[in-house]
């Protein structure tokens, strides 16, 4: 998800990226869980609140922006979209966060201590540091919140794969122990946390919200609704969820680190033009439609000078279930990768707004080689990989499945339907799969082929290369299994050297191109609009508690 994932990818995330009237749905943790109407209803507190008296939408201290649906409750042990943890992380937080530049830096523990072997960590809590009820964070919470996403019977689906590493955590959610014996209480305010093996990236595995904190006594007392009114510890309360229509955070005045400077940030759930609505003075955040964007991103539109592109450090892409025919041959993968012409798609239906993968990584990410490269739009080849195949060119039906209500598919993945018809003679069905119930059968691997994506939960290239194809991750839905890759990754996980160690995910990454496990197609990039009267609006690539920084100037409204 990682974070956003995306995670997603995710994780990726669902994240939806509003980019050019262009919706990208990346799955960023894929994962089972719950549908988010069953237990996460508006609160009571639900009569609409005007934006301002005067002044237009810059007349007041609420910022108004537009968001995705959650897909999951809004609890950190079970968000594993992009969408659901853009507002987990404003509502929770843990030992350590990712600031705008996206450093680990403290969140509830103001220090930390590593050992000479790299695998004990100590944390010193904060005096400060309490719940939105005023309650004192204690080490205990942790260890209770830790104990919780390990516990099998909450089903976390993230909890393996971004606290694995902690001694006993596996042993835990597979039922062998009954706590996480990694996980000591020193005192109120320190607390220790061993791992099996030196891990340059664990720190920042821990900013990801399944190692967020739970207020006990909150859960266990209406372990059913208790999301409804969270007891979080992050820069903002949770203060109503209307789905389909709005999601609003109030200010936290106790935060830790400052309280925001908003009083409240308007999620808007609803459809309509972002741009229309944006003009109307309805949103402080828009998005700009292809069509425009040209006009924009020359200066010659009104809207210029309050545009601002964000590219992602996601990838979006479609992947293969080696497990299922006809995708056990890497000659029928590499035939079908080799019959997408991004560069088309992307000029022609996205009017050249995002930017073509020829890789996994994207550009942002530390790590990222431009020596990485994935199979080139290549269809004389592509036709005799399919005849050299051990099908012969007679394939099996296929099925691709996508995230989505129904209806028309996407024009993107009719783009590629139709070039896969015309050039290799290859009928693919498109099925639409409503996303809570994809991200489930994503995760059992139900699929034989299916259109994804990642983005980054944190800025390392584990949180793609290894989560994403190492054999046994529990994120690995391709069914990807290469002893070649295994090895560079186990290598890497214990490379203290980071540069040594992002040289070692290089190479599995151009391994797994190679292999043509997955056809990666775009690292998108949000092209959004922000009215003037926004101060401090962060140029960040990942999802990260960011809205404690901003501020509404209301001279700008006048």
């Amino acid at each position: 998800m990682s974070n956003r994932t995306l995670t997603l990818m995710m994780g990726f995330v669902a994240f939806l990226i509003l980019a050019v009237g262009v919706v990208f749905v990346i799955a960023v943790v894929g994962g089972g869980g719950d549908d988010n109407s069953s237990g996460q209803p508006s609160s009571s507190d639900s009569t609409p609140k005007p934006k301002s008296t005067t002044g237009g939408i810059c007349g007041g201290n609420t910022l108004v922006t537009f968001g995705g649906e959650p897909a999951t409750l809004l609890d950190p042990i079970q968000v594993r979209d992009e969408a659901t943890s853009e507002y987990v992380v404003e509502v929770f937080g843990g030992l350590v966060t990712l600031d705008l530049d996206l450093k680990v830096v403290p969140d509830l523990a103001e220090s930390w201590k590593v050992s000479d072997d790299g695998k004990t960590y100590t944390f010193k809590l904060r005096d400060n540091g309490v719940f939105h009820n005023g309650k004192r964070v204690t080490a205990q919470d942790f260890k209770y919140s830790l104990e919780r996403a390990a516990d099998p019977a909450n089903n976390s689906p993230t909890v393996t794969l971004y606290l694995g590493d902690i001694v006993g955590l596996k042993d835990r959610y597979n039922n062998k122990a009954k706590d996480v014996s990694g996980v000591k209480v020193i005192d109120d305010r320190t607390l220790e946390i061993s791992i099996n093996q030196p891990a340059d990236y664990f720190i920042s595995e821990l900013t990801y919200p399944v190692g967020f904190v739970v207020d006990k006594e909150t859960v266990e007392k209406d372990q059913r609704n208790w999301t409804r009114h969270p007891n979080g510890t992050g820069p903002f309360k949770l203060t109503e969820y209307k789905p389909a229509e709005v999601i609003r955070l109030k200010r936290n005045d106790r935060y830790h680190l400052g309280a925001a400077k908003l009083d409240e940030v308007d999620f808007e759930l609803g459809g309509g033009s972002l741009l229309t609505r944006y003009e109307n003075d309805e949103l402080h955040v828009g998005a700009v439609p292809a069509i425009e964007l040209e006009a924009v991103k020359g200066g010659k539109s009104k809207l210029s000078a309050e545009y601002k592109p964000q590219p992602r450090m996601a990838v979006s892409y479609l992947a293969f279930n080696l497990r299922q025919a006809p995708f056990d041959d890497l000659k029928v993968r590499q035939a079908l990768a080799m019959t997408i012409d991004r560069d088309n798609i992307n000029n022609v239906l996205l009017y050249g707004t995002q930017r073509v993968a020829d890789g996994i990584l994207p550009p942002e990410m530390p790590g990222y080689s431009e020596k990485i490269s994935s199979y080139k739009y290549d269809p004389v080849k592509a036709k005799q990989l399919l005849q050299d195949s051990k099908y012969g060119g007679k394939l099996p039906r296929i099925v691709l499945t996508y995230a989505g209500a129904g209806g028309d598919a996407p024009e993107i993945l009719q783009a590629i339907q139709a070039g896969w018809k015309d050039t290799l003679g290859i009928d693919v069905v498109l099925q639409a799969s409503e996303f809570s119930a994809y991200l489930r059968e994503l995760r059992k691997g139900t699929f034989q082929m299916f259109d994804a994506g990642w983005a980054a939960d944190y800025p390392d290239p584990e949180d793609f290369i290894d989560k994403l194809f190492y054999s046994d991750s529990p994120q690995n839905e391709q069914g990807y299994k290469s002893d070649e890759v295994d090895n560079l990754l186990r290598q890497a996980r214990t490379e203290r050297d980071r540069n040594k160690r992002y040289q070692l995910y290089q190479q599995a990454e151009q391994k797994i191109l190679d292999d043509a496990v997955i056809i990666p197609d775009f690292w998108p990039i949000e092209h959004l609009l922000v009215k003037p009267c926004v101060k401090n609006w962060p140029q960040v690539s990942m999802t990260v508690p960011k809205y404690r920084y901003l501020e509404i100037d209301n001279s700008k409204g006048k």
